[in-house]
């Protein structure tokens, strides 16, 4: 298929993608023809190794636009460490908090499930002409399976094989591009399922934007952005006797609400931001 025109309101414009921008139909479809994405057997795919929270230091941040530009229930916006603007991870002023708390380990435990190949997150690009420059790529993610070989650095090491795991979603977005070695994909949904406090929890981000950047001799990096409901939070540590702060962390995440207002205009969703790094990986050939 060509490249499509991405539209969504609210999220990363398709503008930023090489030939999926407003260009005259004559150009456009040059340019599809040239990459289309139909080669699904140039496939690419990463398994994320190392995963944590994005800290804001100083009113910067790496994360993405998820309000379009809204005004985030008055909630400031953050700039990300390459000087763009509009930036949203309100979840990332709650963490001096957490920290002071047993919300500190909560990503030890995260490390540990990926070790461990409890968690195990991938990245599938598919027509992948060109990791640099590419007009047109479709992108899946997803959760895989098997016990994973972990290096002496205890970070899962490179190259290894996993199967799909089949009994979980996968989200799929298509029509991206990737411009100077960095791919923008949205929309995404992504939910990470962890336990703080002896109780299970599990973040389902909505609306997500991935931003996964080739790196050096496989050493990737990236982020994925997206929005969490309040309730989701709140509902959680509210009334509960053995989190000293419950109370601070609910009037923490109702106060850093900046997505997806109510009639009232009182925000219901919360924006998160986790970085990661990857390594590149195999699926076995079903």
């Amino acid at each position: 298929m060509g490249c499509q025109r991405l539209r969504l309101e609210g999220l990363i414009l398709c503008a930023l993608a090489v030939g999926c921008t407003g260009k005259s139909e004559d150009s456009s479809s040059a340019q599809s023809e040239e990459q289309p994405c139909d080669q699904v057997e140039n496939t690419q795919v990463a398994v994320i190794t190392e995963m944590w929270f994005a800290r804001i230091n100083d009113g910067e941040s790496w994360g993405a636009d998820l309000d379009g530009g809204g005004d985030g229930c008055g909630v400031e916006d953050l700039t990300d460490p390459e000087g763009n603007g509009g930036i949203d991870n309100g979840f990332g002023a709650l963490l001096p908090a957490l920290e002071l708390t047993e919300g500190a380990a909560i990503e030890v435990y995260i490390q540990n499930l990926i070790n461990s190949g409890e968690i195990l997150i991938l990245l599938e690009m598919e027509d992948v002409d060109d990791p640099d420059e590419d007009a047109c790529v479709n992108v899946n993610l997803l959760r895989g399976l098997g016990e994973p070989t972990v290096g002496t650095d205890k970070i899962i090491e490179s190259g290894q094989t996993f199967d799909r795991d089949l009994d979980l979603p996968l989200s799929r977005t298509e029509g991206q591009s990737i411009v100077d070695g960095s791919l923008i994909a949205t929309p995404l949904e992504f939910s990470l399922p962890f336990t703080i406090f002896d109780v299970n929890l599990t973040f389902n981000l909505q609306e997500s934007t991935l931003r996964f950047d080739q790196g050096i001799e496989g050493h990737h990096t990236g982020y994925l952005a997206g929005g969490l409901f309040t309730e989701e939070i709140t509902s959680f540590v509210e009334g509960r006797d053995d989190i000293d702060i419950g109370d601070l962390v609910v009037t923490m995440v109702e106060n850093r609400a900046d997505l997806w207002p109510d009639e009232s205009g009182v925000c219901q969703g919360i924006s998160v931001v986790f970085e990661f790094k990857a390594k590149p990986a195999f699926f076995y050939v079903d």
